[in-house]
């Protein structure tokens, strides 16, 4: 298993902050992948700012597999915001096995966790974790637009 960090978690890209309580800022996380990635692998793509809450989230990828066999869990990480171990983990609380990037699409959660993430005092991952890895891996892309706000 391996953490894969995205521009925006190695500090290459900034990420905004709602100016203002309920105002909702909509951002794009995006990340190529050139080389497979492997089972239990984990993406930390986005960040959720300090004090902010997720208010939806639209997940768009290619197809990464010519077979169908790639399955994805998004949710929040474990660790801080752009730290480098290892042996960070991530939860399922926005997609559970999400089967997307077999034929590429996009997707809006069902989960209501998804809408359900408390405020929390500092910034937050959100990651993508490979729950099944790819039968045949295609190189392409995944994004993940999160729009969130702060109470």
């Amino acid at each position: 298993m391996a953490v894969i960090q995205s521009k925006f978690a190695k500090g290459v890209k900034g990420v905004p902050f709602p100016a203002f309580a309920g105002h909702v800022v909509a951002q794009r996380f995006d990340h190529t992948f050139t080389a497979a990635p492997a089972l239990n692998d984990i993406l930390e793509l986005a960040c959720l700012p300090a004090g902010a809450r997720v208010v939806d989230m639209i997940l768009d990828g290619d197809d990464l597999d010519s077979g169908t066999a790639i399955a994805v869990d998004v949710g929040l990480m474990s660790g801080n915001w752009g730290d480098e171990s290892q042996s960070r983990t991530v939860g399922a609380e926005f997609f559970a096995a999400s089967t997307l990037l077999q034929a590429g699409g996009v997707a809006r959660p069902t989960l209501k966790t998804a809408f359900r993430t408390a405020p929390a005092a500092n910034d937050r991952s959100i990651g993508i974790k490979i729950a099944t890895a790819a039968g045949t891996f295609v190189a392409g892309s995944i994004g993940l637009t999160v729009l969130y706000t702060t109470d």
